[in-house]
């Protein structure tokens, strides 16, 4: 319900104000938006990755939910990592 105080003019008024001051702040957090999104599949990448490398070097089997009931294996052709020479 409408304030007696406020004629239609000036809720227009009002409301086409915020709604600048809305895009204004909007579009200035786009590039921070952007930026999160990369890092995010960046992130989603790596977990990945080491999920795959810990799954190959130690049989450990991601904790996702995808895999709930299928047990660790372990192995038969694990290279070491190389050592690395004191210098």
């Amino acid at each position: 319900m409408m304030k007696q105080t406020e004629s239609y003019e000036q809720l227009l008024y009002r409301f086409t104000k915020r709604v600048k001051q809305l895009e204004e702040e909007q579009s200035s957090l786009e590039s921070a938006h952007q930026r999160w999104i990369q890092l995010e599949k960046q992130l989603e990448r790596l977990e990945g990755s080491l999920q795959a490398i810990e799954y190959c070097a130690f049989g450990k089997l991601p904790g996702d939910g995808n895999h709930d009931g299928m047990k660790n294996h372990k192995p038969s052709n694990v290279i070491p990592f190389p050592q690395s020479n004191p210098v």
